[in-house]
């Protein structure tokens, strides 16, 4: 309180609430506003040195007991009304008659009938503002990136969670995957699974974990816009660059775990997958950003996260493959982001064979080709596939194709600024506050 007395004494004005102060705390006090049940005035005015004020007017009310010398006036002031929590009497006064009928509120009345104060003045400019808030839009900009980013520093168990099941995942589908060459029909069929499983774990997680943290942010952000403390703009800017260091930290402890592990080995598709699961969690991520400004509740916005994800993944070309998707449901694979994601993943460990080799009828072999994983002659084919090679039947049957890794590249970033647009629409036009 100390602290609070020097600002006032700077010449700014400080309003406190305070409720059965010490002494000590009550004298640095210079005007008070004395309420009872009910929200109404008691006492409107200076409280002179050690409120001897105060005390002269509750006093020269008929029936209140004089203030001992070595009593707090808080707590005197608060029996005398019967608000005091040792009150064993009941005063009969009508202390708010006595303020309306008092030379205190006369004279306050007076002071707030001049004009400029609760009437206009003929002689006073109306007070106009040349900005709709105080802070510039870099002040806005670079205080709210460093408030995002002072957040997520100081709630280690977010980020720590989710570096915490990057490693479990990598470490796990590590030693289960661990010595397979992905050159038979079965193999390739779980590799793709696998691509699959470690890529909708990861986006997943990140969904549903930033859900939480999104929504105790929300309260504040309706109230500090309601001020028009920052534009809604820069908040926005703030919530998407603080996310992307710790999930690409994250993508890359379970890419470097796991891509070795599992038994890839080309270092450029290893960095290009690096790149690509971080940017399909960070498409999950700005995902429950958007469901949790949009909806009311984390419930509401994890359930219709579930029902959303859940038909993604039925048409991201895995199960059923794309070949098997029905006609009339093409159009639903074709807008599903997942769907792009697995392309780019699956095309970088299990498509990319620069040159093909080719079916020799007499020898019943492929000859030429390079050794990559992709060239490999698919093995223990059921005859419905006939013979082909790792790249030809990835592609045939699950439809990512090597050739549309930078179109495929291009559309995860086209989803993932559409989820960031949504955003911003919703922070801008939807609010969920109830008072």
């Amino acid at each position: 309180m100390d602290g609070v007395r020097k600002v006032a004494d700077s010449g700014r004005t400080i309003v406190c609430t305070i409720h059965q102060p010490s002494s000590d705390v009550f004298f640095l006090f210079d005007h008070l506003l004395l309420l009872k049940r009910g929200g109404e005035s008691v006492f409107v005015g200076e409280l002179g040195e050690r409120c001897h004020k105060l005390v002269d007017y509750l006093e020269a009310i008929p029936g209140t007991p004089p203030c001992p010398k070595d009593q707090n006036p808080a707590s005197w002031m608060l029996e005398v009304i019967g608000a005091g929590v040792s009150s064993s009497s009941k005063n009969s006064t009508d202390f708010v008659k006595c303020f309306k009928e008092s030379e205190e509120k006369r004279i306050l009345d007076a002071q707030l009938d001049r004009p400029g104060l609760t009437r206009p003045s003929p002689d006073l400019r109306e007070m106009t503002f040349q900005k709709k808030r105080a802070a510039s839009s870099m002040t806005q900009m670079l205080f709210l990136l460093k408030r995002f980013n002072d957040r997520y520093w100081r709630t280690p168990t977010y980020n720590i969670t989710r570096f915490a099941i990057s490693l479990g995942l990598s470490i796990l589908f590590g030693i289960v995957y661990s010595g397979k060459s992905y050159q038979s029909y079965q193999e390739i069929n779980a590799g793709v699974a696998m691509v699959y499983m470690t890529t909708m774990f990861n986006g997943v997680i990140s969904f549903t974990g930033t859900l939480p943290i999104s929504f105790a942010e929300r309260g504040a952000y309706y109230r500090e816009r309601a001020s028009q403390t920052y534009n809604c703009l820069w908040y926005f800017v703030g919530s998407t660059v603080a996310e992307i260091p710790y999930i690409f930290f994250s993508g890359a402890i379970f890419t470097i775990i796991y891509y070795p592990s599992v038994g890839f080995t080309n270092v450029g598709s290893g960095f290009m997958y690096w790149i690509t699961i971080s940017l399909f969690v960070l498409m999950q991520t700005y995902l429950g950003h958007f469901f949790i400004y949009a909806l009311p509740t984390v419930e509401v916005a994890a359930i219709m996260g579930v029902l959303y994800n859940a038909i993604c993944l039925v048409f991201a070309g895995f199960n059923p493959p794309a070949a098997n998707i029905p006609r009339g449901y093409h159009w639903l694979y074709l807008i599903t982001p997942q769907k792009y994601a697995m392309g780019l993943m699956n095309s970088l460990v299990f498509t990319d064979c620069p040159e093909l080799p080719t079916w020799n009828n007499e020898t019943d072999e492929y000859e030429g080709g390079s050794g990559l994983l992709a060239c490999h002659e698919l093995t223990d084919a059921p005859s419905s596939v006939g013979h082909t090679t790792v790249k030809e039947y990835v592609e045939s049957n699950f439809g990512y194709k090597h050739s549309e890794i930078w179109s495929n590249f291009g559309y995860v970033f086209v989803f993932i600024a559409a989820y960031r647009v949504f955003s911003l629409l919703a922070l801008r036009f939807i609010n969920h506050q109830k008072r």
